[in-house]
């Protein structure tokens, strides 16, 4: 199966910035979430990553800010400078480009 790259680049108005590197078909099949934010626990961005892990690409930006919200809230994560909102923008600007 082929898989395309996906990458985009968002500032948050007021927050960091967040670079998504993504590789997808009709789904994702990886993820790396970058940027100059900051989270607690640190390794708790790879909790966020694999939550993202095999979700469809045409899945809604709110679905996807529902997702990534639902592990920082069940993780306890602290998130400084990104929203899931933000997350999730990103995540469909990689896959729309």
């Amino acid at each position: 199966m082929l898989f395309l790259k996906g990458f985009a680049r968002f500032k948050v108005p007021g927050g960091k910035l967040i670079e998504v590197k993504l590789n997808y078909s009709n789904s994702i099949q990886s993820i790396q979430i970058l940027g100059d934010f900051f989270l607690y626990p640190e390794a708790s961005l790879k909790d966020i990553e694999n939550s993202l892990l095999n979700l469809k690409v045409n899945e809604s930006e709110e679905n996807i800010a529902r997702i990534v919200s639902n592990v920082v809230k069940n993780k306890s994560i602290t998130l400084m400078g990104i929203t899931p909102e933000a997350i999730a923008k990103t995540i469909k600007m990689a896959v729309d480009k």
